[in-house]
């Protein structure tokens, strides 16, 4: 009786001591659990809170801290504690930055950098502003960024006296890339807008050409496909000659307003020589029965 006695009572003591440590350890878990994780490092890396459009200036709210996974580290990336947002609060947007996508340095523009215009144009371009023709053209589909032809449209006078002027289109400028539409260097923008100005990279030679044909008559621009970015326009065709600018004439296009009886009668005609000197045409007129 006493063994049995003691067996049963060493048993509940065993029992007891069992749960009273079970209970401690779960205690020690709960309360050094959340402490252990605090003392583990998070990685937090400068990122957009919203989209960020080219041009925009940056906002104390445009940026903030977001964790971030160790194992998608970029050198590029501003990490916390680096430096505060207000260094970089007045910087201008290189390219644009999707909402959640990391601030780098090499998307922006800091203060005292030179222009964002200068800053996003290729070494040895030029950056000429051009107004276009109103109601023709793209009508508000060409943003900043895509890639256009230039095309001219002129009257050409007469050089027989009482006929009417010609018109005639031509394309002056191939492939050009376009920085901003009136004013504007967003290429975030969904606003469909008019565009009465373009501003356009060029190089200086074509600058010197669009502010010729600017006084010559009005302008339009014609997209390309992107597909078509990598293409050089041809300068020589398969004999090697060069390609001569290509024009279409206004009896090309249509046959409205030009008269049959505007043409110049034939004995008219007989009396009428164009003396080419050059690049110079001269009309030279002789009396009728003249030699």
């Amino acid at each position: 009786m006493l063994l049995m006695t003691a067996a049963v009572a060493l048993s509940l003591a065993t029992a007891m001591i069992v749960r009273a440590w079970v209970t401690e350890a779960r205690l020690s878990a709960t309360q050094i659990g959340p402490t252990e994780a605090a003392k583990q490092p998070i990685t937090k890396i400068l990122v957009a809170t919203h989209g960020l459009a080219a041009g925009q200036f940056l906002k104390p709210d445009d940026m903030q801290w977001q964790a971030w996974p160790d194992s998608g580290l970029s050198s590029s990336y501003i990490l916390e504690g680096s430096r505060p947002i207000t260094d970089l609060v007045g910087s201008v947007v290189r390219a644009s930055i999707g909402t959640g996508e990391p601030v780098t340095d090499d998307r922006l523009i800091k203060k005292g950098d030179r222009g964002f215009l200068s800053a996003i144009m290729a070494p040895g371009t030029r950056a000429v502003t051009v107004q276009l023709q109103q109601n023709a053209g793209l009508g508000g589909l060409v943003l900043p960024g895509d890639h256009v032809d230039v095309l001219l449209t002129a009257a050409i006078p007469s050089s027989v006296p009482n006929q009417p002027e010609r018109r005639a289109s031509e394309t002056v400028l191939e492939d050009i890339r376009v920085i901003a539409i009136d004013q504007k260097m967003s290429d975030m923008s969904s606003e469909t807008v008019m565009a009465h100005s373009a501003t356009l990279e060029v190089t200086p030679k074509q600058a010197e050409i669009l502010a010729l044909v600017t006084d010559m008559g009005k302008l339009s621009l014609t997209l390309r496909a992107i597909a078509d970015g990598d293409e050089k326009p041809m300068t020589t065709n398969a004999q090697g000659e060069p390609i001569k600018p290509s024009v279409t004439w206004d009896n090309e296009a249509t046959d409205i307003g030009l008269k049959p009886h505007e043409a110049p009668a034939a004995d008219d005609a007989d009396t009428k020589v164009d003396l080419v000197r050059g690049s110079k045409t001269k009309a030279i007129e002789f009396s009728k029965g003249g030699k």
